[in-house]
């Protein structure tokens, strides 16, 4: 009878000790929530028949923790597609390759950040680390079709901001 007394405590001290008033972990420390600068519009012609890809691009900055995982200050550019394209409702897909160069205007630094992406929409998302100061940015667009293979009637497009890292 003592052996299960002997578990019978261990176990009330084992679950004394992770309940401690301490407050419960957490593997994502509180951070400052990162700053929506502007919002650009980046359309580009659908490479499927139908009117031109709505995109819009959200330009952030102050992001504490980047999905590239290295060290800020960092420009996050996120584009999204509102909606399916034209009457495929989601069966058909697209591939991109997203090309944004970039030239820090406070200290001169310039550089560029090629991102390939295969969706059912155009969604993309670039992590540029161009250092503190004022940037300035083109985001080119490339979006093909996907048919059997990649980049089946490549579009273009490209637009421009700027933010400060």
């Amino acid at each position: 009878m003592r052996m299960p007394l002997k578990v019978t405590i261990a176990g009330v001290v084992a679950l004394g000790l992770g309940c401690s008033g301490m407050g419960a972990a957490s593997a994502v420390p509180r951070s400052v929530e990162p700053n929506l600068v502007t919002t650009l519009r980046c359309d580009v012609p659908d490479p499927w028949p139908g009117p031109p890809m709505r995109t819009y691009v959200d330009v952030f900055n102050q992001v504490a923790y980047p999905s590239d995982g290295l060290p800020g200050p960092v420009i996050d550019l996120i584009a999204t597609n509102p909606r399916l394209q034209g009457g495929t409702q989601g069966f058909l897909e697209y591939t991109s390759q997203t090309t944004v160069t970039w030239r820090n205007l406070t200290n001169g630094r310039t550089g560029r950040v090629v991102v390939p992406t295969r969706a059912r929409a155009n969604t993309w998302e670039v992590n540029i680390h161009p250092g503190p100061g004022r940037v300035a940015f083109t985001i080119h667009q490339k979006v093909g079709a996907m048919a059997f293979v990649p980049m089946v009637n490549p579009q273009s497009s490209s637009c421009s901001g700027v933010a400060t890292a």
